[in-house]
């Protein structure tokens, strides 16, 4: 599987899903998972960086994918499902 713009877009709505379903902050969740708010905010957008112009697709790493799983209630393979990944 090719990480695309597409995927992490995908991966992005999934999360922000999950997250409200929850009833938390794009902050309580960064905070909770040991990352900053501006990471999970890039993560929902499904973008690499803030400037528009430089953004990719946004690419986590597995230590922030287990960490925001762990905080959702979910191993990170059932996040990663939610978004059809």
């Amino acid at each position: 599987m090719v990480w695309d713009e597409t995927r992490a877009k995908r991966f992005g709505a999934a999360l922000r899903a999950r997250r409200e379903e929850k009833g938390l902050s794009q902050e309580a969740l960064a905070f909770r998972a040991g990352v900053t708010k501006n990471q999970v905010q890039l993560i929902e957008a499904g973008r690499s960086s803030g400037r528009v112009e430089a953004a990719g697709p946004s690419n986590p790493r597995l230590s922030t994918l287990t960490g925001l799983a762990d905080v959702l209630g979910l191993q990170p393979s059932e996040l990663l499902e939610l978004a059809d990944l």
